[in-house]
């Protein structure tokens, strides 16, 4: 199972150099760690790793496109969290762990095809999970999601602080009391390197299953 997890990892990050989202791979979906499982209130459940907690993963921190592609060849992608009680799930997962920062699939759609009247302005209404396809709802209303009310700059989140640097903070990552503000989502420019959470997909489940009869997963 390292031998494996060590190989993917390897060749995720070998492959994002013409950064392309990764298609899974059938035996590493099958051998696939998940940790911990939550139900949610319409009975679904949702398996999930933390990369903290495998030891060939342990201390691995990567850029945000480099964790969905590891998490997308074990059939899972990068962890959405489109209900509170999920959002709570994973917080309390992250401060057990006394871990800093982590990648979620939440991502801003400031790309070709976004230029659509319902996601302007990109900061308020461009947010969604990547991993699902969900919409996030407006950044300006604050009960809708968890972003902090404060950063590097004092101000309420998402800030696109590094904006004036060429960086444009697209990435939602959740920080650690990272500011004071407790555990809590910020935008970060997705070159950044962290920890990751992944969560099954099941489009990419399903994916495998239909391209290989009999494999289990």
């Amino acid at each position: 199972m390292r031998t494996i997890w060590l190989m993917l990892i390897l060749v995720a990050v070998v492959a994002n150099a013409q950064r392309r989202l990764a298609l899974p791979d059938p035996r590493s979906c099958a051998n696939r760690v998940r940790h911990a499982t939550y139900r949610d209130a319409r009975g679904v459940a949702h398996s999930y790793f933390f990369s903290w907690e495998h030891q060939p993963t342990r201390s691995l921190e990567v850029d945000w496109l480099d964790s969905r592609n590891i998490c997308r060849r074990h059939c899972m992608d990068a962890v959405s969290l489109e209900t509170p009680q999920e959002n709570e799930f994973i917080k309390q997962r992250l401060a057990r762990g006394n871990v800093r920062f982590i990648w979620t699939s939440g991502r801003k759609c400031n790309f070709n095809g976004c230029d659509r009247p319902d996601l302007q302005p990109q900061n308020i209404n461009g947010w969604f999970w990547s991993g699902s396809g969900a919409k996030i709802g407006p950044t300006t209303q604050r009960n809708t999601g968890d972003w902090s009310n404060t950063g590097g700059y004092g101000q309420p989140q998402p800030d696109n602080r590094e904006a004036a640097q060429g960086n444009d903070e697209s990435c939602l990552s959740i920080l650690n009391n990272f500011y004071n503000d407790g555990v809590k989502w910020h935008d970060v420019a997705c070159h950044h390197r962290k920890p990751f959470v992944c969560e099954d997909s099941d489009e990419l489940l399903n994916f495998v299953l239909s391209r290989n009869p009999g494999i289990r997963l």
